[in-house]
């Protein structure tokens, strides 16, 4: 992205945070960012066209902020999944969301609504996941349901706390939220009931998510690969933690989606490629086909 129109939508971010998405007129955006009414519509078509901006940059952000949370952990833990919620609460909070997303919704803007109302399906879209990532197998015919419940449940505490001022951290409605899905989860699964199928997961997401995939898959293999090394390594501290370290700094490379650098993640690699003990696993050649799979040219 261009340097000057990544400030722009910096800056009118700042502006949106402050006075809001229909109280922010083009003028203000101008003067706060310092620009011309030619560059502007040079970068953007609209304000419209500038929120959706600032919203993507934001959720990029976040994203990478979120990601960074499975980094050497178990993608099974829940509470890693308790932590990433937490983060999103407060990352939301200081970013004023709820209140832009309101401030929106109820614009005449037709395109600008479907596009709010997408990202709040993208937020269920991961918490199913998740969900998928922390189950028994046994459980997971349940976990769409439950992340419907669970995001219910987790607005209407957080709306409820803001209402009455109370100081509840957001560790603890995380935490206490997650709790009860999963004491809900052992009750649906034992009777065997649920409101959604497969058949309408596919219908509501018929595109995979990509990145999601990646970062989910990433973490899982990564973790295996981790395992097999403290294994393999396990009287030899010194190898070990090099390694483990190399595995972690390339996770950490590729879940920075905007620029990872391409050349630190193959040398890394070629490191890890070159000890004979792990090159010729299992773990590991499923490590080097997922990342060919992410379209890592360098390493081949």
């Amino acid at each position: 992205m261009n340097k000057r129109k990544k400030q722009v939508i910096e800056k009118t971010h700042e502006l949106f945070i402050e006075k809001g998405y229909h109280s922010t007129s083009i003028q203000d955006i101008l003067n706060h960012c310092g620009i011309s009414k030619g560059s502007f519509y040079n970068y953007f078509p609209s304000k419209a066209d500038l929120f959706k901006s600032v919203f993507k940059l934001m959720l990029d952000e976040l994203k990478e902020e979120r990601d960074k949370l499975m980094i050497g952990k178990d993608i099974s833990d829940v509470n890693v999944f308790i932590e990433q919620v937490s983060l999103m609460i407060r990352e939301n909070r200081k970013n004023k969301l709820q209140q832009l997303l309101d401030d929106v919704i109820v614009s005449s803007d037709q395109d600008l609504i479907k596009f709010i109302k997408n990202f709040k399906f993208m937020f269920l879209q991961w918490v199913h996941g998740r969900f998928l990532n922390i189950l028994p197998n046994d459980k997971q015919p349940y976990s769409f349901d439950c992340a419907v419940i669970f995001i219910g449940i987790l607005q209407s505490f957080l709306q409820t706390t803001k209402v009455l001022h109370e100081s509840i951290t957001d560790q603890q409605i995380a935490k206490y939220c997650t709790d009860r899905i999963i004491n809900i989860i052992e009750d649906v699964s034992k009777e065997g009931v649920r409101i959604f199928t497969s058949e309408h997961v596919n219908k509501l997401f018929p595109q995979p998510n990509n990145d999601d995939f990646f970062d989910n898959e990433l973490s899982f293999t990564t973790l295996t690969l981790r395992r097999e090394i403290e294994n393999v390594f396990d009287h030899d501290v010194h190898r070990r933690d090099t390694y483990i370290k190399l595995l972690y700094f390339i996770q950490q490379e590729l879940l920075n989606k905007e620029e990872p650098r391409a050349f630190l993640i193959e040398s890394a690699f070629s490191t890890l490629n070159n000890c004979t003990e792990l090159n010729s696993s299992s773990h590991f050649k499923n490590y080097y086909t997922l990342l060919t799979k992410m379209d890592y040219k360098t390493i081949e």
